[in-house]
């Protein structure tokens, strides 16, 4: 068992002395460990402990921890349990994206940091997926292709046996000479040959330890590919497999035709068909007839492919090989797509920074459209985007679809508040584009706050997250603490991409407790960050991570504090959503 003094000892020579804030110790019968409570940037204040074996572990851990705690506010530090559940997890340290050693951390620096994953890292493990792929392409393709052969070969053998049928039962008419046989000659090939290519091109994908070597593969991977796929002796097999059930068929009915002639012939004073007249209409009616020539079908062929692999250039490198399996649906299992997981994140109060910046150059009407956004009239707002309201619409057919939908009180509310003479000045200040001469008039001034809305364009250059608790309405508002966690059972994380076109509203105008009909509005100073659904597109991972909150249960105090069990004070589901621009399309797919 490891000494107390000796723990003890490491926690003072970082500056933790186990008193009155953690580490603290952990006992617990022959169990001896630290208790620490890490800053997490999502779930909040985590506290778990450690348990060791040597006092060499003890060193590492307390190292890693004071190093973190020093440099998470200076740096995108962030900590990283591989469960939440459990009370002794594994514990990381990451940094733009990558888990950083005790070496990484000893000797870090931010402009050595910044190397840690470099581009060309980054793309060449992109490359080595390409190619991949490519290599799982060239699998696929050489299996079809054996079980094409194979399929052909027992087609052609069947062809044969029936072809010696059908000359057999031929002789037996007065027709003496012998009917051609118009079958394409079988073109064999060596299986063997593309499964020691595979084996060869496997063997090299490992060696590969640079960018430029791994392009120079996937220019290899695509000659083989090319060559493969515009070889004669494929393209004609691949026509044989289509030609020859329909000479199978033909020979079938031949056949058919021969043997009832045969029955025919036994029996006297019965009308007899002539069987070659039958023999010529089953030739002149044969599907065989509408197929290409097959040098004609080679040649469509080979000139498709050269084609299709000329449209390469102008493909990004890191995704060619999924192109080629969309391209030709093949039954192919993609390994996971390398992205660069770390975006350059916003600090809080950079974001606040920025947003308050960028409205102070919006219009007076921009800005009193997000006034509106913000403030209680935004289920208004959200009613009429899902009626797709704009300035085209009737506004009579308007209101009678507010109406039919039993929403009209919430515009009539708003209205009167907005029109009580005490709200006059807020109503100027912050709502000066809406009209109030009239119901309608106000109706459609929501609608032109809309428009403008939906016109604006602010966006940010780096990635931040956010949180929500309604995530499918109109209008989504954003929060930037996590509010929900202690309350609620379930918690939506939001990672906003860069380019995504985001709202801000420095006030929010609310309305006064309806104590005896009062109308009277009130101006809060609160920054608020909406979004505006139709404008986003959100990929959710259905993988939910549960966190579970414990708290110090039984501790004692000698010379220092000693944390002696933990009991689990609540537990909250989380979802991480990602959210990006509609017009970026698939591009964080």
């Amino acid at each position: 068992m490891i000494d107390q003094e000796k723990i003890l000892g490491i926690l003072k020579k970082y500056g933790y002395y186990a008193l009155n804030r953690a580490p603290f110790l952990y006992q617990k019968e022959d169990k001896i460990g630290i208790y620490f409570v890490w800053p997490h940037k999502h779930y909040g204040n985590l506290e778990r402990i450690f348990l060791f074996d040597t006092i060499e572990e003890v060193e590492e851990e307390v190292y890693k921890y004071w190093w973190f705690m020093k440099h998470k506010e200076k740096y995108p530090i962030y900590v990283e349990f591989d469960n939440y559940e459990t009370k002794t997890p594994e514990v990381n340290y990451s940094y733009k994206g990558t888990i950083l050693s005790i070496d990484a951390m000893k000797n870090f620096e931010e402009e050595k940091a910044s190397k840690l994953e470099p581009k060309d890292t980054l793309k060449k493990r992109q490359l080595l997926r390409t190619a991949t792929i490519l290599i799982l392409v060239l699998k696929e393709k050489v299996r079809i292709q054996n079980e094409t052969y194979l399929k052909v070969v027992e087609m052609f053998e069947t062809l044969e046996k029936m072809q010696k049928e059908y000359q057999s039962k031929l002789s037996l008419f007065k027709k003496s000479e012998k009917e051609e046989n118009s079958s394409l000659e079988l073109v064999k090939e060596n299986q063997n040959e593309g499964e020691k290519l595979l084996a060869k091109l496997n063997n090299e994908l490992i060696s590969l330890d640079s960018v430029e070597t791994i392009r120079t593969f996937i220019n290899t991977l695509f000659q083989y590919l090319t060559n493969i796929e515009s070889s004669v002796t494929v393209i004609q097999n691949n026509y044989l497999l289509n030609r020859y059930p329909f000479e199978i068929d033909d020979l079938r009915k031949k056949i058919g035709i021969l043997e009832d002639a045969l029955q025919e012939k036994r029996k006297p004073f019965q009308n007899k068909q002539d069987p070659f007249m039958l023999l010529n209409s089953v030739d002149n009616f044969s599907q065989v007839k509408k197929m290409v020539d097959v040098k004609v079908y080679i040649e469509k062929e080979q000139k498709a492919i050269k084609e299709k692999y000329q449209n390469r250039e102008s493909i990004d490198e890191t995704v060619l090989g999924d192109y080629i399996v969309s391209f030709e649906k093949l039954n192919i299992t993609l390994p996971p797509v390398i992205q660069n997981k770390y975006y350059e994140e916003f600090d809080k109060n950079d974001l606040y920074d920025t947003l308050k910046s960028t409205f102070e150059e919006l219009t007076e009407k921009e800005k009193s459209a997000c006034y509106v956004a913000s403030s209680f009239l935004r289920d208004c707002l959200i009613v009429l985007m899902e009626k797709n309201a704009d300035a085209s619409l009737n506004i009579s057919e308007v209101i009678s679809h507010i109406v039919l939908d039993k929403k009209i009180h919430l515009f009539n509310d708003a209205f009167t508040a907005l029109d009580y003479y005490v709200n006059a000045k807020i109503r100027v200040k912050y709502f000066s584009i809406l009209k109030m001469k009239s119901f309608e008039s106000f109706i459609n001034s929501l609608i032109e706050v809309i428009q403008i809305l939906k016109q604006l364009n602010q966006t940010l250059n780096k990635s931040f997250y956010a949180y929500y608790m309604e995530k499918d309405k109109s209008i989504v508002n954003l929060y930037l603490k996590n509010i929900v966690h202690l309350d609620k059972k379930t918690s939506y994380i939001a990672r906003f991409m860069p380019n995504v076109p985001i709202y801000f509203s420095p006030v929010c105008v609310t309305r006064q407790l309806d104590i005896m009909n009062n109308n009277e509005l009130v101006v809060r100073n609160t920054d608020i960050i909406f979004l505006l659904k139709d404008r986003i597109c959100i990929k959710t991972n259905e993988d939910k991570t549960e966190v579970v909150k414990y708290e110090k249960d039984r501790v004692s105090k000698q010379n220092c504090t000693i944390v002696h069990s933990l009991r689990e004070k609540n537990r909250c589901i989380y979802y991480e959503d990602m959210i990006y621009n509609i017009e970026d399309g698939n591009l964080y797919e």
